[in-house]
């Protein structure tokens, strides 16, 4: 087995093993903006426990009532263990692969909040990003890679800008927590070239607009209703990488 194959095998693992502990912590923070994290199962009323084991818990059941807290387990295990394998698949040998599966965890945390509240939280998006600028500057010097540097920040400060001025349009149905998550996302795919900063900005309305189709068709939502973005946005960027990888006319820079 090669390099990339250990890679990728090991951000599979490592996807699985956090993705199964994440129903809990997407529960907690599935709150409307400026209320606080629930502190309580909401079938039978009793607070978790204070302190990392009140966040982190394999599975998605209430310790007390063995309710069901928070989205399937068995969803967030699977996508995040397919999302790092993935991101690792594509981005390996690159000296900034770690990066992308983590990002990827985060992502599956970040759709699964939005798509409970439509909120993407900023405790879990700005230090995030901070961390991502931080271990990229400390590549690019270990490497050399500054030409990288500078396009990562130039393709976080496009894509940001790009989604702030949508943000600004009305009936757009953006919110500022997309526009925060587009700094991340837009560091890691000007990482990687113009042309997945290109795709990223793209994509997810491409993404988008066929699962608002079905869903009009279907009656689960008005001509009115909004819908929250960040699955859509997160799921851009895993195909920007991709589809930039197997189309040598968008290949990387």
């Amino acid at each position: 087995m090669d390099r990339a194959l250990w890679a990728t095998f090991g951000a599979a693992i490592v996807g699985l093993v956090l993705g199964a502990a994440l129903p809990r912590i997407a529960y907690r923070l599935s709150v409307p903006f400026g209320e606080p994290n629930l502190a309580a199962c909401g079938v039978c009323g009793a607070a978790f426990p204070s302190g990392l084991t009140g966040w982190i818990r394999i599975g998605g059941r209430c310790d007390s009532c063995r309710g069901r807290v928070g989205p399937s387990p068995v969803v967030t295990t699977l996508a995040s263990g397919a999302a790092a394998a993935a991101l690792t698949w594509l981005v390996f040998p690159d000296p900034a692969w770690p990066l992308y599966p983590m990002v990827a965890v985060l992502g599956v945390l970040l759709a699964m909040i939005d798509l409970a509240c439509k909120r993407l939280p900023h405790d879990l998006v700005v230090p995030a990003t901070a961390v991502t600028a931080v271990a990229l500057i400390a590549i690019a010097a270990g490497s050399g890679q500054w030409a990288d540097l500078l396009r990562a920040a130039l393709g976080a400060t496009v894509l940001s800008g790009l989604f702030f001025l949508l943000y600004l349009v009305p009936g757009q149905g953006l919110g500022f927590g997309d526009v925060k998550v587009a700094v991340l996302l837009g560091l890691l795919l000007g990482w990687l070239g113009w042309p997945e900063v290109l795709l990223g900005a793209l994509l997810p309305w491409l993404v988008n607009g066929p699962v608002v189709l079905v869903l009009l068709l279907i009656g689960r939502v008005g001509r009115k209703s909004t819908l929250p973005f960040g699955p859509a946005l997160l799921g851009g960027f895993l195909l920007a990488i991709g589809v930039s990888g197997w189309l040598p006319v968008v290949g990387r820079s």
